[in-house]
């Protein structure tokens, strides 16, 4: 009998896209609409990583014959075969789930996923919520399961705001890692009013790690909010949601500010 676990100690993210039901729906007759649609699901597969994606399998190579391999092609793809395996992404509808072994190079990936996700979504007018355990998990090229996804999955659905969300464990373990040089992980990450960790996706590091410009995308981002702020009609739910965004903009346009950008107005959206 067969005594072994199969699971593995991972990180664990389970992302939803909020709102993409309701952008589907009302695609059927637009098809600008349904081209915006197209390049967000591109935007979800691209944040998945990037050895499942296209394996640098020339860059890699090169680089094993610089450390003397014996057979760099080989030892390419290995290593392209050890990375798919240690940082996984699985995408069903409009969610997502990332993970990774517990392995410096994995977790790295894992939250630069995270955050070129929340911000190109976040460009289109779309916002992620989602929640990130450590924990025991199986999660392999076709399938993902186990108690680790149960738990970010349970955060997820009772969250309240468009977050990505830490559970302590989680956090511990990653603010231990450092991204470059000496700077640790939990720079891209804040503490919010009811003392949640959460990714930290606007602040100025997280667009230094993810690559495209700060300045393009806030502005890009800032327009997107501006337009559900001024929306003409609005629920509480989506009320609450788009506050939190406009005030979470605003903190962090003040600590990194950008010439020609602007803080948000939320005074109209509270008198709705």
């Amino acid at each position: 009998m067969q005594t072994e676990t199969i699971y593995e100690q991972r990180l664990c993210a389970f992302i939803d896209i909020l709102g993409f039901r309701s952008l589907v729906r009302s695609s059927l007759n637009r098809p600008a609409l349904q081209r915006k649609i197209r390049k967000l699901l591109r935007e979800v597969k691209w944040a998945q990583p990037v050895w499942e994606r296209d394996p640098p399998l020339d860059i890699m190579e090169a680089k094993s014959k610089l450390d003397g391999a014996k057979n760099p092609k080989a030892e390419a793809i290995r290593r392209a075969n050890k990375y798919a395996a240690d940082e996984r992404g699985s995408t069903f509808s409009d969610s997502l789930i990332l993970s990774a072994v517990l392995d410096d190079h994995a977790i790295i990936g894992f939250i630069t996923s995270l955050l070129f996700l929340s911000q190109g979504v976040a460009e289109l007018g779309m916002y992620v919520r989602g929640a990130v355990c450590l924990g025991s998990l199986y999660h392999d090229s076709d399938m993902c399961f186990g108690p680790a996804l149960i738990e970010a999955y349970d955060l997820e659905k009772n969250a309240n705001y468009p977050r990505i969300v830490f559970t302590s464990e989680a956090y511990t373990l990653l603010s231990q890692v450092h991204s470059t040089g000496t700077d640790p992980l939990k720079a891209y990450f804040r503490m919010d009013f009811d003392d949640k960790q959460f990714l930290d996706f606007l602040n100025q590091a997280a667009f230094e790690i993810s690559g495209p410009s700060r300045v393009e995308r806030m502005s890009d981002i800032r327009s997107e909010i501006n337009k559900q702020l001024t929306a003409s009609q609005v629920s509480d739910d989506v009320k609450g949601k788009i506050l939190w965004l406009a005030n979470y903009f605003n903190i962090s346009l003040e600590e990194a500010p950008i010439e020609g950008i602007n803080p948000l107005s939320i005074d109209i959206l509270n008198t709705l």
